[in-house]
């Protein structure tokens, strides 16, 4: 069913169900039946076949300069590419090319060398304090009946502390050594050049008994000189490098007089030995806590982990006005820091 006629001269076409709607006083927007687009105005002659009688054009953008406008030719740029095979997900990340690189065996040691020096240091100190009450029982012994629990829990204290301070110490080593290596590397490469000394005999040098009491120390020196950028900064590394190669020298001294005490065979000299254990223990601990702290400088952090805080450096303030323009009563420029 259509919409009267009359004589009406246009009518409307509704796009949705095709029916025809005279035109009225204005044009319509919407169909009274579907609620449909209604086409614009076309005469009574043409057909009701519901297609919209107009059409998109597109015509270039004029200019009034466009005949003296000259041409211009951009450079050629790169084809656009992928650095590697985007992953589809709900975010995006594109990767980092450097975390693809082949990573060595010394950086892999190197990664996990504090977090084995923090763990030697717990057993040396759980050693000495197995030691001291150790020592603690045998004092109370000698007046006293001990009991069998309590032996036995002073015993596995003992054994647990020095078995596990000797295996997770020994990986420390390799662990330090390597970060040694790396550090040199890379301050090496700071300067433009390359480590002289072989990684090989850096290695052999760092964990031979008596050797490594000296060559760390000579490594560490060098490399608080290379990578120092001020006369301070190089005066602080160094002066820690040296604290901590006497405590490392001190512990690696007193396991050779344990050793060498542990000989002795009397009952008297096996209690004494009991107290130098926890000693050696206690420096062996503070030996590692160093060992940490000497690592965690070079990074240019705290003991805790934290960011070193620089000092800061004072300098006179200058301004650009004139000895003549300032009052007589003026006080000297103040001091900034930067």
């Amino acid at each position: 069913m259509t919409a009267p006629r009359g004589r009406a001269q246009a009518f409307q076409v509704c796009a949705r169900c095709s029916t025809r709607w005279a035109v009225g006083a204005r044009p319509g927007t919407w169909c009274p039946r579907c609620h449909g687009v209604l086409l614009s105005p076309v005469s009574t002659q043409a057909p009701a076949q519901g297609r919209r009688n107009f059409r998109w054009v597109a015509r270039p953008a004029t200019s009034r300069s466009t005949s003296t406008r000259k041409t211009r030719t951009a450079a050629p740029t790169p084809t656009p590419h992928y650095d590697s095979t985007p992953p589809w997900g709900l975010r995006d990340i594109p990767r980092d090319p450097a975390a693809n690189r082949p990573v060595g065996r010394v950086e892999q040691y190197a990664a996990n060398a504090q977090l084995l020096v923090v763990v030697t240091a717990l057993l040396l100190a759980l050693g000495a304090f197995a030691e001291a009450f150790r020592y603690g029982i045998l004092l109370y012994n000698r007046t006293r009946l001990l009991s069998p629990i309590t032996l036995a829990v002073s015993d596995a204290l003992v054994y647990f502390a020095q078995v596990g301070s000797l295996v997770v110490g020994l990986f420390a080593l390799v662990g330090s050594s390597c970060w040694l290596i790396r550090q040199r590397r890379l301050a090496f490469a700071a300067a433009g050049a390359t480590d002289p000394r072989s990684v090989r005999w850096m290695l052999l040098l760092s964990m031979l008994p008596l050797v490594r009491i000296v060559m760390p120390g000579v490594y560490l020196t060098e490399l608080a000189r290379l990578r120092g950028d001020t006369e301070a900064d190089v005066h602080r590394e160094l002066s820690l490098v040296r604290i901590w190669w006497g405590v490392w020298a001190a512990s690696n001294a007193l396991v050779v007089v344990q050793l060498l005490w542990n000989l002795q065979g009397s009952l008297q000299a096996r209690a004494d030995g009991v107290l130098l254990a926890a000693v050696v223990a206690a420096v062996a601990a503070g030996s590692a806590v160093l060992t940490l702290a000497v690592m965690r400088r070079f990074e240019g952090r705290t003991l805790r982990g934290s960011a070193l805080a620089r000092p800061t450096r004072w300098v006179m303030a200058t301004g650009t006005a004139s000895p003549k323009d300032e009052p007589a009563d003026r006080e000297p420029d103040a001091v900034t820091a930067s």
